[in-house]
């Protein structure tokens, strides 16, 4: 990590206002669509947390950005994925089905998705994604949804690893499509809601693609780092081991002869 000479040019700053540290992110890409300042108060002799933090952080945007170090041109071209709201096809309230509606809301970069308020029951806005391989080779998909705001990455689809290389059949075959939300793909629906009476956030949806089993699990970070633990054990120990994985992981697949690539697309919910 480097320190910059001037605010304009850090990715990250620290402010101490008396005992209370601030967080704010300079990120082109997020700073017309939400604020620079994390929501989280932090005391600035809760050394170990604050650094658990910045490690979570470095840790999002560099799996965010990360892409095939081999890979000169766009890996796995005949990949596509296409997000669409979902309508219910049934009345049941414990097991709805539902069908994909609408346009592709990837179709444009950025992706703008309307999202009700969150106490909207008639329309929820429920997505569902689409997956297709248009090419000749079985693909491992490992979707992730990025949030900005509380530096988590949450899986979508997730395909077992198995107990070694090639053990587990790849879930995108050539020439087929895997649902998520809807159909038979064994995801639940996403949703988008508004916590706050912000009008707009953004996040991006990150697929992972891989010739062969990874263990892409190890990017998860579920719980938003800026949860109270005072002693910083817990996250500490949890970015400890998920640091020796993702090494792990990026030595395995960099290293490989087999293929790795990526999609990225960046998601703008509009509260309607």
């Amino acid at each position: 990590m480097k320190y910059a000479e001037f605010p304009t040019q850090a990715a990250l700053i620290l402010t101490v206002e008396e005992d209370e540290v601030h967080i704010d992110q300079n990120n082109p890409a997020l700073n017309d669509y939400m604020p620079t300042r994390f929501a989280c108060e932090i005391n600035r002799n809760e050394t170990k947390r604050l650094r658990n933090i910045i490690r979570s952080w470095r840790h999002f945007n560099y799996h965010l950005h990360r892409r095939p170090q081999n890979s000169v041109n766009d890996a796995f071209p005949q990949v596509r994925m296409e997000l669409h709201y979902l309508e219910s096809t049934s009345d049941d309230y414990f097991s709805p089905e539902y069908q994909p509606t609408g346009e592709n809301l990837l179709a444009k970069e950025p992706a703008h998705v309307p999202v009700s308020a969150v106490q909207d029951d008639v329309d929820p806005s429920v997505l569902g994604m689409t997956l297709y391989n248009d090419g000749p080779v079985p693909v491992y998909p490992y979707l992730f949804y990025f949030d900005p705001n509380e530096l988590t990455i949450t899986p979508w689809v997730m395909p077992a690893k198995g107990a070694g290389r090639g053990l587990v059949d790849a879930p995108l075959l050539p020439g087929s499509k895997l649902t998520l939300g809807y159909g038979n793909g064994g995801a639940t629906p996403w949703e988008f809601v508004f916590t706050d009476d912000r009008s707009q956030d953004v996040g991006f949806f990150k697929l992972f693609l891989s010739s062969s089993p990874a263990n892409f699990a190890c990017l998860t970070r579920r719980k938003t780092p800026f949860e109270h633990d005072p002693a910083g054990h817990r996250l500490g120990e949890e970015l400890d081991k998920e640091v020796k994985e993702a090494t792990a992981l990026e030595t395995t697949l960099d290293s490989n002869t087999e293929s790795w690539g990526v999609k990225l697309a960046t998601v703008l919910q509009i509260r309607k």
